[in-house]
């Protein structure tokens, strides 16, 4: 791939699972992680900054807008592509579930699971 031109994205540091070279496009392969995205892939980026070893840090340059921090309700590992729930009953905060391809819209679509919980609890979301 060569890249002619881009829209600045979202710049997130990450685990880079191999050694790749600048503008590989990557995809989620847990939290905070990526690998080289392949066939059938959800892609989300490209590495701007690649590691310099295997499980190295890296900076991926995302599609997404945003990355925040939102309840769960109930275990969502990285990679997983999530909507918006109904509100936390007792204050109020957005609650984010896992958005079903086929079942759900692509306009419910908020984002993917950057950070994984193992239950309920906070998530770190890249947000569309």
């Amino acid at each position: 791939m060569k890249l002619r031109a881009h829209v600045e994205g979202l710049a997130v540091p990450a685990t880079v699972a191999t050694v790749e070279p600048k503008d590989t496009i990557v995809t989620i392969t847990g939290n905070r992680t990526v690998g080289k995205a392949g066939a059938n892939a959800n892609p989300i980026g490209r590495l701007a900054v690649p590691p310099t070893e295997a499980n190295g840090l890296g900076t991926v340059e995302t599609k997404f807008k945003e990355l925040v921090e939102v309840k769960t309700s109930g275990a969502l590992a990285a990679g997983v592509a999530v909507k918006l729930a109904a509100v936390d009953g007792s204050t109020g905060e957005n609650i984010v579930t896992t958005w079903l391809a086929g079942t759900d819209s692509y306009e419910r679509l908020y984002g993917v699971v950057w950070a994984g919980t193992a239950g309920v609890g906070i998530a770190e979301v890249l947000v569309y």
